[in-house]
């Protein structure tokens, strides 16, 4: 038997070093990961990009060099290791072991899948004679160039992209080519006008497009020299190109306990039916939340970001994937986009022109893009419309000006977003102020609570039709009489300490009022002032928890995880939320305890940020959104504190005080960034930069965005106010705060109209 080497365990183990795997190594060394990181990799060459074999490899005249995606020195750098010529065998997921076909034995904490997909191989006559090829890896692809040496007509199958890109570049070779294609030419777009326009592309650089043939035989002595068709043509050629599909790479999976179908079956955190096995790339079959169900994407684009973020969710971060897939190719002179998915239902509208190679094709469904080719049309448009697909923006108004080529979508505005501060009985504040923004009809695709501001959240996303009237019954319950008298100022004194002494009955209660039962009740062994158990039953009293995951309004709360000191952002659309992520976004102290969720513990989100819209725009996008921020701390003051007491107060104020980051030396960074690349073009053959300009990452990196406009609701304070005011929850105080929030509300969206 052969003897199995056993190899110290890895925290992380990549199995498959192209892009999705590459990637993943590299973005888990630059977010932080500790301890051994192994990629593995069947292939004897060091990892390279795959995209420009069918391209630029196949046309060159001389044997150009692979494209690395590593180096020594970077590998060296981030302690990747990288094993070379090595095949997995099996998988036992249980037990976290993988095994190689020489009998080596390799335990990992983590696992990423990220084989990728191989060609469809074809089972018929003559197929395994020398000068028939696939291409997937650079053995082939320098394969096709050794046999592109002595060939003069070459026969494609298949009209995939792979296929046709191959026909294009051996074309451009001055080979004589013939393809064959069961449909008609890129069928997937399923629209007649763009598959008529490559068939007469191809058609006028010479290439011979047989529609409806497919192979039965290859035939020859020594090598390819003719394909027959089940029509009975046959065709003579000194080589053959197989591109009929390709099939994801899963056969050492079997009896892994994976759950399999046509891929890995993996959730929108690209983890798979085993919590520490995640997969990435060709070979991930994922939840795609932009078209509503599981499929797989077998594109450079996708590979890169999916292993980006699987790489974050092996770390904990638990992030979903939302990107909208990309499909980029090269025909001849046209590069193109395909982003979205399209299918026989949705409605097409046309812009520009394909004759003069100018043209994008919108897909709808219900006035909402859900797909969109685009070829030679501007980047920033492109850029705009995936941003449309991603978020499902409703197009009804401004589907006239969809058919006009000059027309900018810019305008457009994607999605509402309200941030919602913590602040205590200040909150009554965004009651008033919500009820300012329904009567103006701006109602939150999104909103963002931290604090109190997570409940109000939680009760707007629970009720969207009528979130006004669930919030003043809430705010309504929380109020308490107070002590009545004729100073305002010493009214407003004594309810706080009312509440400091008393609390909140409906909210929350001291602990000297109850009686220690335990030993972990004595005063010695408190970790808060304040029993929060009443908030738990007030949240059930108004926040529907199952409706959240269905709701129209997305509900995001943040709360600081105790072990790691970082903030998390609890999602309605990603997780399962409960009453505990509402308490532990509010759950301040030392006047309330931690919240435990899931064997983690919690504190207030207000504690790193107060307001968290760059966590937002990070899940969410910035692009095209109208932000409405309600402010419920000062951020200037022009006396200074007398007291202690206003001492702690304008500390506060500061802490929470809402702030945007406007780095201004990153912003010119990148604008000097992109002005260079803008220089760089210039100085290319315009073929090249056609081209350039119309790849994915080009696109996602250069092209501007719709503006991002925000609007602030500032909650201007007097300068009398009690230092204690987040805590005066008095009858008269919250129904004065509920008023100031509308007017001031009013005031905000006057001044920006």
């Amino acid at each position: 038997m052969r003897k199995r080497k056993m190899l110290p365990p890895c925290e992380f183990v990549i199995v498959g070093a192209g892009l999705a795997g590459a990637t993943a190594a590299e973005t888990l060394r630059h977010e932080g990961a500790q301890g051994r990181i192994l990629l593995i990799s069947e292939e004897a060459h060091w990892p390279y990009q795959r995209p420009p074999l069918s391209k630029r490899f196949l046309t060159e005249d001389k044997n150009p060099a692979p494209v690395a995606l590593f180096n020594e020195t970077t590998v060296r750098e981030l302690r990747i290791e990288l094993r070379l010529s090595t095949r997995v065998a099996t998988l036992d997921a249980p037990h976290h072991t993988l095994r190689t076909e020489s009998g080596e034995s390799i335990e990992y904490h983590k696992l990423l899948i990220a084989t990728g997909a191989t060609p469809l191989p074809l089972t018929i006559p003559g197929v395994d004679l020398p000068g028939v090829h696939y291409l997937h890896s650079l053995s082939d692809a320098m394969a096709i160039r050794s046999s592109v040496q002595s060939a003069r007509r070459v026969v494609v199958i298949g009209g995939s992209f792979i296929g046709l890109e191959v026909a294009s570049s051996l074309r451009r070779r001055g080979l004589e080519v013939t393809i064959l294609e069961r449909d008609e030419l890129f069928s997937q777009f399923k629209t007649p006008l763009i598959s008529s326009y490559f068939q007469n592309c191809f058609k006028q650089r010479g290439v011979e497009v047989l529609l409806g043939e497919t192979p039965a035989s290859f035939r020859g002595r020594q090598r390819v020299a003719a394909v027959v068709t089940h029509s009975g043509l046959r065709l003579p050629c000194d080589m053959v190109v197989i591109g009929a599909g390709v099939v994801p790479v899963t056969d050492f999976l079997r009896g892994s306990g994976l759950e399999m179908d046509q891929g890995i079956v993996v959730d929108r955190f690209l983890q798979s039916s085993h919590p520490d096995v995640f997969a990435a790339g060709d070979v991930a079959n994922f939840f795609d939340p932009v078209i509503g169900r599981h499929h797989r994407v077998e594109h450079w684009d996708n590979a890169v970001k999916q292993g980006r973020l699987a790489a974050r969710n092996m770390l904990g971060k638990r992030q979903p994937y939302e990107e909208v897939s990309y499909f980029y190719s090269q025909i001849f002179e046209n590069s193109f986009n395909l982003l979205g998915e399209i299918d026989h239902a949705l409605e097409r509208i046309d812009r520009g022109s394909l004759q003069e190679r100018s043209f994008a094709a919108f897909y709808l469904r219900d006035d909402v893009p859900r797909a969109l080719f685009s070829l030679g049309r501007p980047t920033q448009e492109t850029r705009l419309v995936e941003s449309l697909i991603k978020y499902h923006v409703n197009l009804r108004a401004s589907k006239p000006s969809l058919s006009d080529p000059l027309a900018t979508l810019k305008k457009i505005p994607n999605q509402t977003i309200l941030i919602l501060q913590g602040g205590g009985a200040l909150g009554a504040f965004e009651c008033g102020a919500v009820k300012a923004l329904v009567e103006s009809r701006i109602c939150p695709d999104i909103v963002a609570g931290v604090s109190i501001g997570a409940f109000n959240g939680a009760i707007i996303a629970s009720h969207p039709d009528q979130p006004v009237a669930a919030l003043e019954a809430f705010w309504g319950e929380l109020s308490s009489t107070g002590v009545m008298v004729p100073d305002e100022s010493m009214r407003r004194l004594l309810a706080c300490g009312q509440v400091a002494s008393w609390g909140v009955p409906q909210f929350f209660m001291p602990r000297w009022m109850q009686a220690p039962i335990t030993h972990d009740q004595w005063p010695i062994n408190w970790t808060s002032w304040y029993d929060t158990s009443p908030m738990r039953k007030l949240l059930l009293k108004y926040v529907d928890f199952d409706r959240l995951k269905s709701s129209p309004v997305r509900l995001l709360v943040s709360a600081v995880e105790i072990e790691s000191s970082e903030l998390v952002l609890f999602d309605s659309y990603v997780d399962d939320l409960t009453p505990e992520h509402i308490l532990a976004s509010g759950s301040l102290p030392p006047a309330f305890p931690w919240t435990a969720i899931k064997g983690r513990h919690y504190w207030d989100g207000g504690i790193v940020s107060n307001s968290p819209l760059d966590r937002v725009m990070e899940r969410c996008g910035s692009a095209g959104k109208r932000v409405f921020i309600i402010d419920l701390f000062p951020g200037k003051r022009r006396l200074m504190p007398n007291n202690l007491f206003e001492v702690m107060s304008r500390r506060d104020e500061i802490v929470y005080s809402e702030r945007i980051r406007n780095d201004v030396h990153t912003q010119q960074m990148v604008r000097d960034f992109q002005s260079l690349v803008q220089e760089l073009m210039v100085e290319l053959p315009a073929e090249s930069v056609q081209r350039l300009r119309h790849q994915p990452r080009y696109i996602q990196m250069m092209g501007e965005e719709a503006p991002t406009v925000i609007t602030r609701i500032v909650r201007e304070g007097s300068e009398n106010e009690p230092s204690s005011r987040e805590y005066d929850f008095s009858r008269p105080t919250l129904t004065q705060l509920m008023g100031t929030g509308y007017q001031m509300t009013r005031q905000a969206l006057e001044s920006s109209s």
